[in-house]
């Protein structure tokens, strides 16, 4: 059920992509600036681009879905069995998030242009980075509810060298790190709704290098205080 799922969650993109295209002439907004204006017409082929990524993540996902899968049935250690398929859905539900947030991308960006390939506009229909940059900061915010739950692995997870050193740093560091990251992504969004533009870009970058500085430090010191 779970494969199902995220199999046309991934896929949809794909062929909604390939519904709207045939109502849109050959060239297509393909770029804007700063400002949001068109600076780039291109193929309407290339609006294949991001659902070719969603793909791409999806198996990239799925790669290691596998993995903790397979460890959960060749496993004799029944607290490896319970880690290895809590690791398994919990990447299943951070891939299902990952496909439904850029397909939400992809849709405003079809929408945008869409109206600019009927002449009305020249610049872009909807704010596009606020778009992306909220999308970034509702993922932030899931990553942040299922980060507690990742058990000790080598995969996924806030993975320092003192992160690893046992169940408490393990535990302690991924439960910083979930609440960080969803501090994080309430102020993407927050700051993406207020400022706009290129600019919410920008800071939404300084947000998730400082909410990566505190959780590694954090990571640390519990390592400190847990050896």
């Amino acid at each position: 059920m779970k494969n199902k799922i995220l199999t046309v969650l991934t896929v949809l993109p794909l062929i909604i992509t390939a519904v709207v295209l045939r109502f849109m002439p050959d060239k297509i907004p393909a770029h804007y600036d700063a400002a949001g204006n068109i600076d780039r017409w291109g193929s309407k082929y290339e609006s294949f681009v991001l659902p070719g990524i969603i793909v791409i993540m999806t198996l990239f996902w799925l790669c290691f879905i596998k993995y903790f899968e397979n460890k959960q049935k060749k496993s004799t250690n029944d607290k490896e069995v319970k880690e290895s398929e809590n690791n398994a859905k919990m990447l299943y539900y951070v891939a299902d998030s990952m496909a439904i947030m850029f397909g939400v991308m992809q849709y405003f960006i079809l929408y945008s242009a869409f109206v600019a390939s009927k002449g009305e506009i020249t610049t872009s229909a909807v704010d596009l980075s606020v778009v992306t940059n909220v999308c970034m900061g509702l993922l932030f915010i899931v990553l942040g509810n299922v980060l507690p739950k990742a058990k000790k692995n080598a995969v996924v997870g806030v993975r320092t060298v003192w992160s690893m050193h046992n169940d408490i740093t393990w535990t302690k560091s991924n439960r910083m790190g979930g609440i960080v990251l969803i501090i994080c992504g309430l102020l993407t969004i927050l700051e993406s709704l207020i400022i706009g533009g290129v600019a919410s870009t920008f800071i939404m970058l300084g947000l998730l290098i400082i909410s990566t500085i505190i959780i590694t430090v954090y990571s640390y010191k519990i390592y400190q205080r847990n050896r």
